[in-house]
């Protein structure tokens, strides 16, 4: 894929997961899993001044 595509951003954090799955003995424990997703997804808090009214 060329750099800048919309999946590129997955393709990185895929890539990481599979690095680190690589430098153990196959299996990646939950939280690293979840410490990779959240350097590339990270979660939106969310606003506290925002209101629904």
């Amino acid at each position: 894929m060329p750099p800048g595509t919309p999946a590129q951003l997955f393709i990185d954090a895929l890539t990481e997961l599979v690095q680190a799955q690589a430098g153990t003995d196959g299996f990646v424990v939950l939280h690293r899993w979840a410490e990779i997703l959240e350097r590339y997804f990270p979660s939106e808090l969310p606003d506290p001044d925002h209101t629904t009214d």
